[in-house]
């Protein structure tokens, strides 16, 4: 995971939190050979914490659908759901002490931070 070696170079911890239950967490790190530090969150408070969107549309909607479709047709194969399939994630670069270097909030399934700014925010 390169991102993973160039974040830890620069002291920045990885840490991923899913909707899910522990078993779907394992199967993930499993399957996409996830090596960072993973939590489960069922209750969705981290989520609301955050202020990350959730809802059906922002999964099923058109923008979800195109993003779908692209992926697809680049070879991605969704794997087996687990968690809130409504909610969306984000990404923040946290740190030191209560400072948010960055903020992305997904707006929509397939609305990925751009990870050149997720790493300038943290090497920064």
């Amino acid at each position: 995971m390169v991102i993973k070696g160039r974040l830890e170079a620069s002291g920045v911890a990885l840490i991923a939190i899913g909707s899910g239950s522990p078993e779907g967490a394992r199967r993930f790190m499993d399957t996409l050979g996830f090596s960072a530090d993973m939590y489960v969150n069922p209750d969705l408070s981290a989520y609301r914490a955050f202020r990350l969107e959730r809802g059906i549309w922002k999964t099923l909607g058109p923008a979800s659908l195109v993003r779908g479709i692209r992926a697809m047709m680049q070879g991605f194969r969704q794997g087996r759901p687990d968690g809130d399939l409504w909610q969306q994630g984000g990404v923040f670069v946290l740190g030191p002490g209560e400072t948010l270097l960055f903020q992305h909030r997904n707006t929509s399934a397939g609305d990925h931070a751009d990870l050149n700014a997720v790493l300038a925010a943290a090497e920064g």
